[in-house]
């Protein structure tokens, strides 16, 4: 027997021979509890996921906007108390300069008597 001819018989025994079932009574098979999971639900999750993760971060970007605006308001009211106690220790000390140079201008009277000599 030459090889074609080998060939060729081969090819028409396994067209001719019956094919397995691997399913009962020709009902399809039951898709597992996973693959309806993969299939179905995870991709019906992916915009959720999204819209919730951008809901997420708008909250957090407002909430540290929030927070900054609320921590420089409170620094500049610290920084007027700061200004208006400069300015009152500024006007105690021109206060105090004027009425020590009105002192060291002021007469003094000498209390030595006029018959000692030292």
């Amino acid at each position: 027997m030459s090889f074609t001819r080998y060939l060729q018989t081969t090819r028409l025994s396994a067209m001719s021979r019956p094919r397995r079932c691997y399913t009962t009574h020709g009902a399809p098979a039951p898709k597992s509890a996973h693959s309806t999971l993969y299939s179905s639900t995870f991709p019906a999750m992916i915009p959720v996921f999204l819209l919730g993760s951008a809901v997420y971060l708008g909250l957090q970007l407002t909430q540290l906007k929030l927070s900054h605006e609320k921590h420089m308001e409170e620094a500049a009211t610290r920084v007027q108390i700061l200004e208006a106690e400069i300015d009152a220790l500024q006007k105690q000390r021109a206060s105090e300069l004027e009425s020590s140079t009105q002192a060291d201008n002021a007469p003094t009277h000498s209390t030595k008597s006029s018959w000692r000599w030292w």
